[in-house]
């Protein structure tokens, strides 16, 4: 089989849509190739390249293994969870040609990192930088000898680059026909929050208990006028993938809906970090000159222009983590098959009630108590410590007040309490300021 390397570097990857600068082509200018980002040219200390140093001399032998294999290891030295399993056989990636609804694109995700294979196919990996974000690479069993084991790329942002000019993921809702290719005209957006579920997971599998709700999951098309006619073209749950594919070739043989609730999530949560990092990185590089313009002392804290960039994104960063406009449930709420809600609930960190942000809803919401978790990543911990501040207090006085700001209304009395709680006792490195309510 010939090397996908030299495919991986005309296009995009991995089923999230992962976005991967592009250095060889013309386009308009990326800030995030300019100092202090400086992107494609800096060497990453994410958890790839540990792992390429950790393995190094075990990179031909792992490449040797069979594709099961290699994937549960990838897995494991990931700590991502099997039971996160979601299945897409939209033709959205750079391995189209070998994606079908009979052979889909397999995802599996934690906090920290995405993994996408396909049977016969390549091994995709996004994980995070604290300086220069998300950050992409392939395992491709053809390399050997000096390539490294998980090899970055850079020639990907043609399709994916965000409107933020940021590099980020992206999780999408297509119309496909029945060989997964995506209809003409059918959209590209990401999921937003916001998103119907009825609009969502177009050229997905979704499988689930059975219920009122109906989503463009499992089912395919010839024209995009199939989809657009009220109710036509909507699936109903799926207990089984089996009368589409063989399910056997995955590690699990579901597609659960409530992982894929989650995925929307997260997806959403680490774009809008990765902005706020990008662009609190580029306003601190500025503020030096700026503040020689405007003759104050070398040691003056950042203000004007540079604050107002903290505060845009803060507000920004505090709507994603709050699930401000998150699409309503069904009246019966989501049930998938259970397997994925104790897997995600292995590293919650309670309060002393017991109580804790990893702890989900799934009836009229995603979460319980309605704060990410993600706000214990690591890509929220690596923000710039003036805008990680910043939007700490802003959480911490929106959670107190009497009458709380516009990105705190959707959130009973109690649930603020309760949330501002689990995050006293829960998170580290509180701000000066944060304080526990009277």
């Amino acid at each position: 089989m010939p090397s996908f390397r030299s495919l991986f570097q005309t296009a995009c990857v991995l089923g999230v849509g992962l976005i991967i600068p592009a250095s060889g082509f013309a386009q308009d200018h990326d800030p995030f190739e300019d100092p202090p980002i400086n992107y494609s040219k800096a060497v990453p200390v994410d958890a790839a390249t540990k792992l390429n140093e950790a393995f190094r001399l075990k990179a031909d032998e792992i490449r040797s293994w069979p594709a099961r294999k290699r994937l549960r290891w990838l897995l494991e030295q990931l700590d991502i969870p099997v039971e996160s399993q979601l299945l897409v056989f939209s033709k959205t990636s750079i391995q189209r040609k070998i994606i079908s609804p009979e052979n889909p694109r397999v995802l599996f995700f934690s906090d920290e990192a995405y993994v996408g294979w396909v049977p016969g196919g390549i091994m995709e990996l996004a994980v995070f930088d604290p300086t220069i974000g998300p950050t992409f690479y392939i395992l491709d069993a053809q390399e050997s000898g000096p390539a490294p084991l998980l090899a970055r790329s850079g020639e990907c942002l043609l399709c994916h680059k965000r409107h933020e000019h940021t590099p980020g993921l992206r999780t999408r809702s297509v119309f496909p026909d029945a060989n997964g290719e995506p209809l003409s005209g059918s959209g590209s957006a990401n999921i937003e929050p916001s998103t119907p579920l009825a609009d969502r997971w177009g050229g997905w599998y979704v499988t689930g208990v059975e219920g009122t709700l109906r989503h463009r999951g499992n089912v395919t098309g010839k024209t995009t006028e199939e989809f657009d006619i009220p109710g036509a073209k909507m699936s109903p749950a799926l207990s089984t993938l089996k009368d589409f594919f063989d399910t056997h070739r995955y590690p699990l043989q579901t597609s659960d809906i409530v992982p894929m609730l989650m995925h929307d999530h997260q997806v959403h949560v680490h774009n809008v970090l990765a902005t706020a990092n990008q662009d609190a990185r580029l306003a601190l590089y500025r503020w030096p000159a700026m503040r020689a313009i405007l003759g104050l002392p070398a040691n003056a804290p950042p203000s004007g222009s540079c604050l107002v960039v903290f505060n845009s994104q803060a507000e920004k960063v505090l709507d994603a983590l709050l699930c401000r406009d998150e699409a309503p449930f069904p009246a019966e709420g989501i049930r998938g098959n259970g397997i994925f809600e104790p897997a995600y609930a292995r590293t919650r960190k309670p309060d002393t009630k017991n109580r804790s942000l990893r702890d989900l809803d799934l009836t009229t919401r995603l979460f319980q108590f309605r704060c990410s978790p993600l706000i214990y990543s690591q890509s929220f911990a690596a923000l710039p410590k003036e805008l990680r501040d910043i939007i700490l207090l802003k959480l911490s006085a929106g959670l107190q007040a009497a009458e709380p700001p516009a990105s705190f209304k959707h959130l009973p009395k109690e649930e603020r309490q309760a949330i501002f709680e689990i995050i006293s006792a829960t998170l580290p490195n509180l701000p000066v300021g944060w304080k526990q309510s009277e």
